[in-house]
């Protein structure tokens, strides 16, 4: 979200960019996994608008079919008890997956996918190059905007050392997700679910959102806490516990699941923000950084992140006044 964000925002103002993921598809953390005929949103589960530029953006998306609001019923799971939202919030997602709003950002953007970049070098002739696993290299650029979590980033920020120990101070918390097709309807009268549990946080029935599949597809997120313990075991054995804590949340059995599997989002959401300007830029070097972990845990925080990077990156004088994001 704060990459393509951003390289939008650059193309807009006449600058040419190339976007380079090392994914198959763009869209970070705003994706969908297919098992046929199963489809799971497993990292962000939803979004919210707020400030004047995402909801325009959001206008966009909205028309264009690639969104829409989620209706399904939220509560809360409180020692056994499930409270729904009394006031409920306006929720939205990508249609028919959340991986929709990548690729309609990606839409006219030069992307190069199936890349990982290993280094951000000094080109001989002047800016940047990037330089692959396996040693070869792109560019040169004249300027460089690393959209990854933080300690991702940080290492490809080591040119601007100041740049690099703000990135490196910031804490992302892990998610292990659970992604379960059952044979029959979950007994919940809720389809999205805060849990205050040991292992489990959030559960969503992902077939209540509009544009998804029939089965009863269910993904469930772990805690912070709980996933740092469990991150390098066994997904499956992972999967399992957080199926029992549902099971015990709800206060009886579930039925019998048709697909089990789990992901690993070793750096899902940011602890410690860096704030401030909500992105990182050095105009001397022509090197930056932007993502949620810069301003907000939230996907309208990854795109005003990017936004703000774009605006100065493409200032004169490296520095833009900022739109204002709610």
């Amino acid at each position: 979200m704060a990459g393509l964000a951003c390289a939008r925002q650059l193309q807009g103002a006449g600058v040419r960019v190339l976007v380079v993921d090392k994914a198959r598809g763009s869209g970070g953390r705003m994706t969908t996994r297919r098992r046929a005929p199963y489809a799971f949103d497993h990292g962000a589960q939803y979004f919210t608008a707020h400030g004047p530029a995402f909801r325009q953006e959001l206008r966009r998306w909205l028309a264009a079919g690639s969104a829409a609001p989620w209706s399904g019923s939220i509560g809360s799971l409180v020692a056994g008890q499930l409270r729904l939202e009394e006031t409920p919030r306006l929720r939205f997602v990508g249609i028919p997956g959340m991986s929709a709003i990548g690729r309609q950002l990606a839409e006219g953007v030069s992307l190069q996918l199936q890349t990982r970049i290993a280094a951000v070098e000094a080109a001989v002739a002047g800016g940047w190059q990037l330089r692959v696993d396996g040693g070869a290299t792109i560019g040169p650029f004249d300027a460089v905007a690393v959209a990854a979590p933080a300690p991702q980033a940080a290492p490809l920020l080591a040119a601007a050392p100041a740049l690099a120990a703000r990135a490196a101070s910031v804490d992302m918390a892990p998610c292990i997700a659970a992604l379960v097709a059952f044979a029959e309807p979950v007994a919940c009268a809720a389809d999205g679910v805060f849990v205050e549990g040991p292992a489990l946080a959030w559960a969503a029935r992902d077939g209540s959102k509009p544009g998804r599949p029939v089965e009863e597809c269910w993904v469930l997120h772990g805690t912070a806490t709980w996933s740092r313990t469990v991150l390098e075991d066994e997904p499956a054995v992972a999967a399992r516990r957080l199926l029992e804590e549902l099971a015990t949340a709800l206060g009886g059995s579930l039925p019998a699941t048709l697909h089990c599997d789990a992901h690993r989002w070793r750096h899902a959401l940011p602890e410690t923000p860096i704030g401030g300007g909500g992105c990182l830029w050095d105009p001397d070097l022509g090197l930056g950084a932007c993502g949620d972990w810069c301003l907000e845990g939230r996907v309208e925080g990854a795109f005003d992140s990017g936004r703000r990077l774009a605006q100065r990156m493409s200032a004169p004088n490296g520095s833009a006044a900022e739109e204002p994001v709610g």
